[in-house]
């Protein structure tokens, strides 16, 4: 009985510790994945460039 108590408060200390260490550490912005322009043409990805998109829409609706 007394086993597992000590498992469980273990397992429990460490649960609080990965929690605060996930918190608290540096995460990158997700912009840092978004292609460059040069990939676009490479990865045969136009039709998912957004700004793109919005430059043709407002130089064809003027």
């Amino acid at each position: 009985m007394l086993g597992w108590l000590t498992l469980g408060g273990l397992m429990l200390v460490a649960g609080l510790l990965a929690d605060d260490w996930l918190a608290n550490r540096y995460r990158r912005p997700l912009s840092h994945m978004r292609p460059k322009p040069a990939d676009l043409k490479k990865l045969g990805m136009e039709e998912t460039d957004l700004s793109g998109l919005r430059r043709l829409i407002d130089r064809n609706s003027r």
